[in-house]
């Protein structure tokens, strides 16, 4: 027996621990809707009965009787919004929702009517005059606590039940609004790093066929001009120590980018000497916008490769940048043999993948001949 005794006041206090846990997260706006809901329940419960509420104004104060009214279904309120705030905490922790709000509606209305009958029986004994209708005697003595009993009980229950069971459903809605709204921002999270990997795969592909081609041409220069060749070397070392942070990146932006194209293309004219001459032409509101790494690189590198350095005289590159309806346009121009896309460049299909991933049908990249034999990428 005293086993079973400790057991039911444990469990007693760890109810009323969550009750009081629940209670203190009750927020402001749940207290003013709370109100509203008073306020709202005490104007319908006054037109409906219309009649009685204007034979007691004819014989009591009307200011007196109608704040004794809006205090009484404030009290209500508060005490079912009480309730319906323990019977939440409950179902957050895994009770069946309907049990709980069906209890709280219950337990609310009864605990409310009753606790605002002692403030209405207070109030129509300390407050209000004496003066109640003579064809309503049952109104007065010991009768009126039955009757204000029973009928508020009635009616708050016909107002306060719809009113708990819209406000769990819609509570309801919102929760799974809300893990909806979870799962899609997890899911676009996760996409998101699926798509920066596949990014960064593409990307590696792009970035040894730069380096090793850039590699090999020292080594052909090391045959022709050694000093030259050192020099170039050194300059590659100082391009790539400030190149490397950027190659793992996903984004970039135009300035960036064109500062890495000028210092390759610099490498580039010290080996090719004056058979290279170059233009670069960025407008100054264009040099922070955003844009994938890596991108210019490759096509620098192919329109000297198989352009420039299949030409026999000297050629010249240019590389503009503006900006048309909301896009960025990248040109890069030169003099050489020509870029021919049958000739298995890997790198521009590589940048066209990249392109597709990143801005599907908003991005491109085009190859055209030129007049005089040239690509125009």
């Amino acid at each position: 027996m005293s086993v079973s005794i400790a057991v039911r006041g444990a469990l007693q206090k760890r109810y009323l621990e969550r009750a009081v846990d629940a209670l203190s997260g009750v927020r402001w706006p749940q207290v003013r809707g709370a109100m509203l809901f008073g306020v709202v329940a005490c104007a319908f419960t006054s037109l409906i009965n219309i009649n009685p509420l204007l034979q007691f104004l004819r014989t009591l104060p009307a200011d007196l009787l109608l704040l004794g009214y809006a205090i009484d279904y404030q009290i209500k309120a508060l005490v079912l919004l009480t309730a319906v705030v323990i019977a939440d905490r409950a179902v957050d922790e895994g009770a069946r929702p309907r049990l709980c709000y069906i209890a709280a509606t219950l337990a609310g209305c009864a605990v409310g009517v009753f606790l605002s009958g002692i403030f209405s029986w207070a109030w129509r004994a300390l407050v209000l005059p004496d003066q109640w209708p003579a064809w309503r005697p049952w109104l007065q003595g010991a009768g009126s606590l039955y009757y204000f009993a029973i009928w508020g009980l009635t009616h708050w229950l016909l107002l306060g039940g719809p009113a708990v069971f819209f406000y769990a459903d819609r509570r309801a809605a919102r929760k799974t609004q809300a893990r909806l709204d979870a799962a899609e921002l997890d899911r676009i999270r996760r996409s998101k790093q699926a798509l920066e990997s596949r990014l960064q795969a593409m990307q590696a592909r792009v970035e040894p066929q730069f380096l090793f081609n850039t590699l090999a041409q020292v080594e052909r220069l090391y045959e022709i001009d050694p000093k030259l060749a050192e020099r170039v070397l050194d300059d590659l070392i100082a391009y790539l120590r400030a190149a490397m942070p950027l190659m793992r990146s996903t984004s970039s932006t135009v300035t960036q980018e064109i500062a890495l194209a000028r210092a390759y293309l610099d490498i580039a004219r010290i080996r090719l000497g004056n058979r290279l001459a170059f233009t670069i032409v960025v407008p100054e509101d264009l040099g922070e916008v955003r844009m994938p790494p890596m991108m210019l690189l490759p096509l620098i590198d192919h329109a000297i490769t198989y352009g420039l350095e299949q030409s026999a005289g000297s050629g010249s590159i240019c590389i503009a940048t503006d900006a048309a309806n909301g896009r960025l346009r990248l040109k890069i121009d030169d003099s050489g043999a020509g870029l021919l896309p049958e000739a298995g460049i890997h790198g521009i299909a590589n940048i066209r993948e990249r392109l597709r991933a990143i801005y599907g049908a908003d991005a491109r990249l085009d190859l055209r001949q030129l007049a005089a034999g040239a690509p125009k990428p």
